[in-house]
């Protein structure tokens, strides 16, 4: 990846019901895509979530049919950048779900920095009840990650922030980027589509507060309305179906 700016990584799918990601919808089973982001800022290369491990074959992924190809594996994701694991300068957990953690094993004993809410990191270890199935510690329970664990927002420099975005979990964040020709805030499961905000509130199927994620999902609608950020959703089929994937990059 030798010019600024970001790509979008395709880190396989889930098949399921409409309703997990908009509630009240049917429950069609569509394909739920996985998004990794990588953004290069001159020497910094920042990696946003990890994807699944495929390996793991947890129960969560049979009832979810999880598919991740070779192509879309982590490592061969990045490669399409002419990246690897050691490239990377910095990791951005958005949460520490099945989906997006699954790739962190590869950041062992690389003493790379993983940012993270520190209340997410803690309740991953102890999650209620409805929630046990979708975090594993073999995907995070490594006493070589370098984990360093922040308290709600936190500027990384001028052109990235981590934005708390509670809710999903209780330690949900977003990734807001800022270049010459962009504007992005990349929400991960704090919007799972753009349905659930747009034209109005549409609460999701699968949150651990949805009080709390209401006040987060307007946090991300007042910086779209009033900071002009685009929203990049979590898992939205319509919305990345649109996109380009790495090994394009749109430019800084």
């Amino acid at each position: 990846m030798e010019i600024n700016g970001f790509s979008l990584l395709d880190l396989g799918a889930n098949y399921h019901e409409k309703s997990i990601l908009v509630y009240g919808e049917s429950n069609e089973i569509i394909k739920v895509p996985f998004i990794g982001v990588v953004i290069k800022l001159n020497d910094l290369i920042v990696l946003f979530d990890t994807g699944p491990n495929i390996d793991g074959n947890y129960s969560i992924m049979k009832r979810f049919s999880t598919k991740q190809s070779d192509n879309q594996h982590l490592i061969n994701q990045l490669n399409l950048l002419n990246l690897n694991i050691k490239d990377i300068k910095l990791v951005i957990l958005s949460h520490l779900h099945f989906d997006h953690a699954g790739g962190l094993k590869f950041f062992r004993n690389t003493n790379i920095p993983i940012l993270i809410q520190k209340k997410e990191l803690d309740y991953a270890y102890n999650p209620d009840w409805f929630y046990k199935d979708v975090y594993y510690r073999n995907d995070f329970d490594f006493d070589d990650l370098n984990y360093i664990t922040i308290n709600g927002n936190y500027k990384i420099n001028d052109n990235l922030k981590i934005i708390s975005l509670y809710g999903h979990t209780p330690g949900t964040q977003g990734l807001m980027y800022h270049s010459k020709n962009n504007k992005i805030i990349f929400t991960s499961d704090a919007i799972y589509t753009l349905e659930n905000i747009q034209p109005t509130l549409r609460r999701q199927g699968f949150d651990s507060c949805t009080s709390m994620w209401g006040k987060s999902a307007n946090k991300v609608i007042l910086k779209n309305k009033f900071d002009n950020f685009e929203i990049y959703p979590g898992h939205d089929p319509e919305f990345y179906s649109k996109k380009r994937f790495a090994p394009y990059i749109y430019k800084e």
